[in-house]
């Protein structure tokens, strides 16, 4: 199927949320598009992850690079903002393999062949649950005593102190489904890790394999921060992304 295309810097797992602030012309030319009534695209576009180039084009500049896997999204809730700008939620709805992309329209569109959702060895995946539910679990509540010790180590901060706060509501304790493919991707949207390890979860071909590296890396990530070895997480990871 041919949808718009939306590289950004994030990664996208499905069933989960991205808030997007759109203000470049090409990108409110999408949306108008993608909600008009009778629309092809039915609220849908495609998001990939940028590996080079900004998310706002310069004149005369090249397009981002980005991913040849994406995730395709669908528009939940519009706001159109008084100085034309929207404010959009989009939700993940499945992965996909992107190819021949068309910029010669007022805003891209790609060819975007949607991935099958596969659990893998039912068992295996069945069997990682609790140990990631735990993991999970032992990972918040170390994000949320690091950002907390940061806080009280510089008070004259208040960015560290809004962060402290916003974790308190955002990083409540998770009960993770029990299908292991939709666990998957949850814990995939919790991890504060960089944008390529993010973008390997995503690649990963089924449930249980993603489960399995969720686990290696929540136990890594809670060592790191209980040895005060990684910052705290950005106010910028809490807000709208904006294109």
């Amino acid at each position: 199927m041919r949808l718009p295309y939306f590289p950004l810097h994030v990664v996208v797992f499905p069933h989960l949320p991205l808030p997007i602030h759109v203000f470049e012309p090409r990108y409110r030319a999408m949306t108008r598009d993608v909600l008009a009534d009778g629309s092809p695209y039915a609220g849908r576009f495609v998001v990939s992850m940028i590996t080079d180039g900004a998310e706002v084009a310069e004149r005369g500049g090249q397009p981002p690079r980005s991913e040849r896997v994406g995730t395709i999204v669908e528009v939940r809730r519009a706001e159109r903002l008084p100085n034309g700008r929207w404010a959009l939620l989009a939700v993940g709805v499945a992965r996909a393999l992107l190819s021949d992309v068309d910029r010669s329209g007022e805003y891209a569109t790609v060819e975007a062949a949607q991935l099958d959702d596969e659990a893998g060895d039912p068992d295996i995946a069945g069997a990682l649950l609790p140990e990631v539910q735990a993991a999970l679990d032992e990972y918040l509540a170390t994000v949320k005593r690091f950002v907390a010790s940061a806080a009280s180590l510089a008070r004259e901060s208040q960015e560290i102190t809004d962060v402290a706060a916003s974790l308190d509501e955002v990083l409540k304790p998770i009960r993770l489904p029990d299908d292991p493919l939709a666990a998957s991707y949850a814990v995939g949207g919790v991890l504060q890790i960089e944008l390529t390890r993010k973008q390997q979860l995503l690649e990963l071909p089924d449930a249980a394999s993603r489960l399995r590296a969720e686990l290696d890396l929540l136990r890594r990530e809670a060592r790191l921060l209980a040895d005060g070895a990684m910052p705290p997480v950005s106010t910028a990871d809490l807000r709208y992304n904006p294109n």
